[in-house]
């Protein structure tokens, strides 16, 4: 079976609606448990202690969130493009 290619422009907006809807997921998650959250990041990094860092995150502020979630997106769209094209250029032989 000949696998199917996107076009760089859908791969790129997939990829950035899917960072999107991952960064305001992780947004609700920090907002409703910020000190759940510092704990796991502490086992992500690997028992580097991170606590020090939740004081001065402060109040969650949803602009902020806002501009983040654009500026992952557009950073995503850009990189799932850029993917797509350079896939085609490459030439996906099998």
């Amino acid at each position: 079976m000949k696998p199917t290619h996107a076009s760089p422009l859908s791969c790129g907006l997939s990829l950035a609606v899917t960072a999107a809807l991952l960064y305001l997921a992780c947004a609700l998650v920090v907002a409703w448990f910020p000190g759940s959250m510092v704990a796991a990041l502490d086992l992500i990094v690997h028992g580097l202690s991170l606590s020090g860092l939740s004081p001065a995150v402060g109040q969650l502020r949803w602009g902020a969130v806002l501009i983040g979630t654009v500026a992952i997106a557009g950073y995503a769209f850009v990189a799932g493009t850029l993917f797509a094209a350079v896939r085609r250029w490459i030439g996906d032989e099998q």
